[in-house]
């Protein structure tokens, strides 16, 4: 990679920004993102996707020196910043391992952090340092991957020696092999995690055993998880327009925990539309 160079994945369009500007964005897969339309107003294209990034940079300082790392805010109800943030505040978890642009994977029991960082993430494909965004979450107490490395087992593994018992952690959809490992991790150190699959479109058949060990499930615009996961007998459904599937009992409960407090705070969500992602792929 070049020294800054930061790539994402939205509606499965390789987006590439480098020195805060949007240098290349793909063809999307996905025509319609109800989450897109909400921050541009738009239907998702090469030009919308670039203009919201732009948007994010602008407003939130995504990929610079300038990137918010802290909220209180709340933005999407069932979103799984939103959701870390909410569990941590309760301490039903004691951190969470997350990734940042500009900082890969970091370690963090701070719910406004989680929230800062994670409230306008897409999904983030690989990332370059930004010393100045480093500098910022290690003076917060975060701990910060070895050059900017996406690696959500190491952070977990990081996350249980410093001596954390429950770890939230979220997972990329077609990084789910990774939970076998998560799940020795657990094994080796006699403790537990909060295992979220996030930026999940797209994601192959084959993937789906593993994506069944998570406790929690974000469907994206997956018709496979929608056709399989969603329709388990046992799976309990949060939310219309973009459903998140809770699968364990551990998942149920931190879900049941999210829907509470979503209904206390419903005037300060994102309006969303109605219309699902399109096309399911």
């Amino acid at each position: 990679m070049k020294s800054d160079e930061h790539i994402w994945e939205v509606g499965k369009a390789r987006m590439v920004v480098s020195n805060g500007e949007v240098v290349s964005v793909s063809d999307p897969l996905i025509k319609s993102c109800p989450i897109h339309y909400a921050i541009i107003g738009k239907e998702m294209s090469r030009e919308s996707i670039k203009q919201a990034m732009e948007l994010k940079i602008k407003a939130y300082g995504l990929c610079t020196p300038n990137r918010i790392i802290e909220s209180e805010g709340i933005a999407l109800g069932y979103g799984a910043s939103e959701t870390l943030a909410t569990v941590l505040d309760k301490r039903l978890i004691d951190c969470s391992v997350i990734v940042c642009d500009g900082a890969g994977t970091i370690v963090t029991d701070r719910p406004e952090i989680v929230q800062g960082v994670g409230m306008m993430m897409s999904g983030l494909i690989k990332t370059s340092p930004i010393p100045a965004v480093i500098k910022r979450l290690e003076d917060k107490g975060v701990i910060v991957s070895k050059d900017a490395v996406i690696d959500q087992v190491a952070g977990v593994k990081k996350a249980f020696e410093l001596g954390y018992d429950k770890v939230g952690v979220t997972i990329s959809g077609d990084s789910a092999r990774s939970i076998i490992d998560i799940r020795r991790t657990e094994e080796d150190y006699g403790r537990e995690t909060l295992k979220i699959i996030v930026h999940s479109t797209g994601v192959s058949r084959d993937l789906i055993p593993y994506i069944q060990m998570a406790d929690i499930v974000t469907a994206c615009a997956s018709r496979t998880i929608r056709e399989t996961i969603g329709r388990k007998d046992d799976t309990k459904i949060y939310g219309r327009k973009i459903p998140v599937y809770a699968l364990s009992p551990f998942g149920k409960r931190i879900m049941d925990i999210q829907k509470d407090k979503i209904s206390k705070v419903k005037d300060k969500l994102l309006e969303i539309p109605d219309n699902p992602p399109y096309p399911l792929i």
